[in-house]
């Protein structure tokens, strides 16, 4: 009980009105702020992946420009989120929202940095992005993905500091920095204790209860190698709370400074990812297996295991229809909502499992698992799958989560994966390729703690056979039963694709339906070519989580899908399933042919230096 209440006080001092604030850092610590609006070569737009050009507005949340740090008389970037200071502010900084325009400003404030050599700055408060239409049409999950994979990637040194709430991938956005501090009374979560109270405890009363399983609090976070140092608060009672606070924060930002200052850049970002990477490192190798093909394992009792009727139930709507019969129907939230249109037409389920679980008349998909990707997109017996065995019971002893063994205990029978990523290698119409596939049986495809160490080892494999990647995510995003850990592996995954990246590889993406929470933004919408599926729901956020933890307000279904994604530019292709594997093996055919031609071209160019040295010529 005691813990409990010391929870529950460290929750509430964590979002109180009364806590450290960006402004008053603005105020006390920086002088001679510039705001982003006003400085020369700044950028007030970003690109779509399809070349569409969004401009940016002002986000009020943000604080967002350059700045002399006061102690070091630097000139610096900063970017510094605010969660209102009292009940007038709730509206105006949009109860601690950021919206689409603050990140897509935040990834620009990053780039001037680099451009003009300036350390960088982050301050984290905030409940989490804005899950609403305009922020989905300006393209949110895509933005946050991209402020991580530049933080990852950056070319000048950076701090972050967790001042307050850390919410979600709307903090982790910009929370990647060579040094990550933050305060002893913040605290940093994949949701909110009430939004995992109503989802995992079906009640507003365990939040206490929640924030035992979310493990938000500071001391946390550093040994979850999450953040690298803790600053000390006094209480929020105290008279000189706030005087102190930025005190101590000033001298660890000092410090900070001080201790990058002399250290290289490149060292800097390799450490960076290796500090990323061990976020749910594994602490016990399993057996290694050979892989096995998906012919062999469609043996299996359990695969391909359908839902089906009763027999009696079966025999009679056999007697009704003449076959088993499958309704297209509109798919209802809990409020009787549509959120899914159906074409409402009769179908047998012989005709929907022919046409891939899709509506052959609408092409709604249902949702299938890995094995049901894999068999149509993969060749005949060419599947083999990497560390089939690995799963969370292989994470470091360190990390001490949630006990849900009882819920993972249910998927036995319904899936033979250990975990919601299968990775693996195969041929795609006789192309070699490397795949990575969210099982969505296994607690809806979640993001666990030990998914980013899977992601890396098939990157790591692509890499070393010089393979392209394809990955098809079918996601809620990230495992709340495992908290803030499965929240990192947004960013360990998009550091994994990055390294594939640099190696000149492509990554194919494939949003499955459905793609939400974390996993749309982090590594899913990282792919050198985007596709999806047609009707798919897509989404920042599921409609229930939403309303969830903003007091009941929805999400208009129009935004969440595939086609309302690919129309703002954040998707190259929408098309039915049944096409997928052509349309992908094409695109593969195409980046062959590009190879070939590039590699003639560098030899053309080697040619011509070999003959201008023999000529004593200068070549450029």
């Amino acid at each position: 009980m005691a813990s409990n209440t010391k929870s529950l006080q460290a929750h509430e001092e964590a979002k109180s009105y009364n806590r450290i604030k960006s402004k008053h850092i603005m105020e006390s610590l920086f002088e001679d702020f510039t705001p982003w609006n006003e400085l020369d070569g700044f950028k007030d737009y970003i690109y779509t992946p399809t070349g569409k050009k969004i401009e940016l507005e002002d986000d009020p949340v943000m604080i967002i420009g350059t700045a002399k740090f006061k102690k070091t008389g630097k000139k610096v970037a900063v970017i510094a989120q605010q969660t209102p200071s009292d009940d007038d502010e709730r509206i105006k900084l949009n109860f601690g929202m950021v919206k689409a325009d603050g990140y897509g400003l935040s990834h620009n404030m990053m780039e001037y940095a680099e451009d003009n050599d300036l350390m960088l700055f982050t301050f984290i408060d905030t409940v989490g992005g804005d899950p609403y239409e305009y922020s989905a049409e300006k393209l949110q999950s895509w933005v946050i993905s991209y402020c991580q994979s530049k933080m990852i990637s950056l070319r000048t040194k950076s701090i972050s500091t967790v001042v307050g709430l850390g919410g979600s991938g709307g903090a982790i956005a910009i929370q990647l920095g060579h040094k990550r501090l933050m305060l002893s009374r913040a605290e940093y979560s994949v949701i909110t204790a009430e939004g995992c109270s109503a989802i995992l405890f079906r009640s507003a009363e365990k939040v206490a209860d929640a924030l035992e399983v979310l493990q938000p609090t500071a001391d946390y976070m550093l040994r979850y190698g999450i953040i690298d140092e803790i600053i000390k608060e006094p209480a929020l009672d105290k008279s000189d709370y706030l005087e102190n606070t930025l005190k101590r924060l000033n001298k660890a930002l000092v410090a900070a400074s001080e201790e990058l200052d002399p250290l290289d850049i490149n060292y800097l970002k390799k450490n960076l990812r290796d500090r990323i990477e061990k976020c749910g490192q594994i602490e016990k190798q399993p057996n290694i297996y050979k892989g096995i093909s998906k012919k062999i394992k469609a043996w299996l009792p359990h695969y391909f295991k359908k839902q089906v009727a009763s027999p009696d139930v079966s025999q009679m709507q056999i007697a009704l229809y003449g076959a088993e019969p499958h309704f297209c129907n509109d798919e209802k939230d809990a409020e009787g909502q549509t959120v899914r249109e159906g074409c409402r037409e009769q179908l047998t389920l012989e005709e929907l499992h022919d046409n891939l679980s899709s509506c052959p008349n609408c092409h709604k998909p249902e949702t299938l698992g890995s094995d049901d990707y894999l068999n149509f997109l993969i060749d005949e017996n060419s599947f083999h799958e990497i560390k089939q065995e690995l799963s969370v019971d292989n994470i470091d002893s360190k990390y001490k989560f949630f006990d849900y063994s009882s819920s993972r205990e249910k998927i036995k029978g319904k899936t033979d994966s250990k975990d919601a990523l299968v990775t693996g290698y195969g041929t795609m119409n006789g192309i070699p390729v490397a795949i990575a596939v969210c099982d969505f049986r296994f607690m809806g495809g979640s993001m666990s703690a030990v998914f980013g160490e899977k992601m890396k080892i098939i990157v790591d494999y692509a890499i070393s056979k010089r393979l392209a990647l394809i990955t098809v995510t079918v996601s809620g995003g990230a495992r709340m039963q495992e908290g803030t850990v499965a929240l990192y592996q947004m960013a360990k995954t998009i550091a994994a694709i990055s390294k594939l990246k640099e190696q000149g590889l492509p990554n194919i993406s494939i949003l499955g339906h459905p793609t939400t929470g974390g996993a749309l933004a982090s590594y899913a919408v990282q792919g050198d070519y985007i596709i999806a599926e047609r009707k798919a729901y897509i989404a920042f956020a599921g409609d229930r989580v939403v309303k969830l933890t903003s007091g009941g307000r929805g999400v208009d279904p129009k935004i969440m899908t595939s086609e309302f994604y690919m129309k703002h530019g954040g998707i190259h292709l929408v098309i039915e399933r049944n096409q997928l594997k052509s349309s992908i093996s094409g695109l593969l055919r195409l980046q062959q042919f590009k190879n070939k031609d590039d590699t003639k071209r560098e030899k053309k160019i080697l040619n011509k230096n070999m003959e201008a040295q023999l000529n004593n010529e200068d070549w450029i």
